[in-house]
């Protein structure tokens, strides 16, 4: 088990695939990161609520209701609009699907952008680089 500063970070991994939750989960408790899953947008505020994570990662397509609602929602909420969120997706920044989705779901209402995006198929050190990153108290100072 990690003993360093991560230890005390909570993280929730929103996610529809359970084999790919599963994955996240792994790299981030190998890491020392306490972690909680949630398989659909739905479920994901209420998990928020119950928690409070330091960061959340979040599938874009998912079924129900997308993650980007969700995002939306998040964002709205005065009491979670500052937790980071790092977009894990299979959409890629320059997709056309993507662009039109960030357009239509974050532009149009002015709400802040992700702190990241990681593309899937995820590369693990890099992801967990990335998880670091957004959480680094150098990077939370600035929000």
């Amino acid at each position: 088990m990690a003993t360093d500063s991560v230890t005390e970070k909570h993280v929730l991994v929103v996610e529809d695939e359970p084999d790919f939750a599963a994955l996240l989960c792994s790299i981030l408790v190998k890491a020392g990161y306490t972690v909680a899953t949630t398989y659909c947008g739905d479920q994901a505020l209420s998990r928020v609520s119950e928690l409070r994570p330091d960061l959340i990662t979040l599938d874009i397509q998912m079924p129900r209701k997308s993650g980007l609602f969700f995002y939306r929602k998040l964002k709205a909420d005065e009491a979670f609009r500052d937790i980071p969120v790092v977009v894990v997706t299979g959409l890629t920044r320059g997709d056309r699907d993507m662009e039109n989705l960030v357009r239509t779901f974050l532009e149009t209402e002015n709400v802040p952008h992700p702190e990241a995006y990681v593309e899937k198929p995820v590369d693990g050190p890099q992801f967990l680089k990335t998880i670091q990153e957004v959480l680094s108290p150098s990077k939370c100072a600035s929000h």
